[in-house]
């Protein structure tokens, strides 16, 4: 991987340790949030693209496109949500990809007893922030657990929260 791009994990620790999310910021400071899943054709991902684009992508469709700021250190004053996506307790082995942290910079581990066997209960956000930004997450839902990388800004937050009140 060149100098300039990062690859982070965000993995459970249920046993092994199972691949759940993948983060890649490329040299142009563009950010893809990629799910696992094995199947080529679905390719499920969010991404923030250098002009400021923002869309989810699955099986070669985009949806909820819109144009943000450019993900740049100067215009880069906010918090964007880049994905956030429900995580219960069986999906990561369900899942069945395994983790090797040495594919990865960084790699976000949470232990599988942090997740709700409930499916919406325990959620993932990933959100691009400028420096002591705050993630964007449910409204009266609890931070379990905080990964922020700091490779470059915008930073790169991911929060695990529960939703129950």
């Amino acid at each position: 991987m060149p100098h300039d791009e990062k690859m982070y994990a965000v993995a459970v620790r249920d046993g092994v340790l199972f691949l759940f999310l993948r983060i890649r910021r490329n040299a142009k400071g563009e950010v893809f949030a990629v799910f696992p899943r094995g199947e080529k054709r679905w390719n499920p991902h969010a991404s923030y693209h250098a002009d400021g684009t923002l869309h989810q992508k699955s099986y070669d469709r985009k949806s909820l496109a819109r144009k943000r700021p450019e993900p740049t250190a100067i215009a880069f004053t906010e918090t964007v949500n880049l994905l956030t996506t429900g995580i219960a307790a069986d999906e990561p082995r369900a899942i069945n990809d395994h983790c090797d942290p040495a594919k990865f910079s960084e790699v976000f581990e949470i232990p599988v007893a942090e997740l709700r066997p409930e499916k919406y209960r325990t959620m993932i956000s990933v959100d691009l922030t400028a420096p002591g930004g705050e993630p964007i997450i449910t409204d009266g839902a609890r931070i379990l657990t905080q990964r922020i990388f700091k490779d470059r800004v915008p930073w790169i937050m991911v929060t695990l929260f529960d939703t129950a009140a």
